[in-house]
């Protein structure tokens, strides 16, 4: 089920910080030991990370303006 508008943001960053601190324990790639689902996922999120972040600093470019 997709998270709610309201608090969409909060949920993915509660998940995406848990994704992040498995990352961090792990020593390599195969110690994730990741099934062909999620590694797919894995990959998809490098790509799906660069375009949040280049999202962000669009929407925020020209904050201090206002």
């Amino acid at each position: 089920m997709p998270s709610m508008t309201y608090c969409m943001f909060e949920n993915t960053e509660l998940e995406l910080s848990q994704c992040v601190a498995n990352m961090e324990e792990a020593k390599s790639f195969e110690d994730l030991e990741l099934n062909k689902y999620e590694r797919s996922a894995f990959l998809r999120m490098h790509k799906l990370c660069r375009e949040f972040l280049a999202e962000h600093a669009r929407l925020l470019e020209g904050m201090d303006d206002e």
